[in-house]
């Protein structure tokens, strides 16, 4: 077979789908709780590898539901990038200010 040049690659790779009207029609009739779960689920799954129009699609939702104005965008970057490692790393007895002295 022989090899594709690269403006028959462009050509096979592009298509005329409007991605962020499709993703506006997803989100309509959520709730902000519903989107924050479908953020954190379009998060995971853009971390896996998928073809070039589902990663498409993926970008268009996650875009969308950053711009609600209804969301909290600290809360959207706690979902993207995960607790820290300060978090991850601490144990229930972090940050007790009383000391545990024996009871006599």
């Amino acid at each position: 077979m022989a090899r594709e040049t690269y403006t028959r690659r462009q050509a096979r790779d592009y298509d005329e789908r409007n991605y962020v009207g499709d993703a506006m029609k997803l989100i309509k009739g959520l709730d902000k709780y519903q989107l924050y779960e479908l953020y954190e689920i379009v998060h995971e799954k853009l971390s896996y590898g998928t073809t070039m129009k589902k990663e498409k699609e993926l970008l268009a939702v996650k875009k969308v539901i950053q711009g609600v104005k209804e969301l909290d965008p600290t809360r959207l970057r706690k979902i993207a990038k995960g607790r820290s490692e300060m978090a991850k790393d601490a144990s229930s007895r972090d940050g007790q200010t009383t000391v545990n002295r024996k009871k006599v």
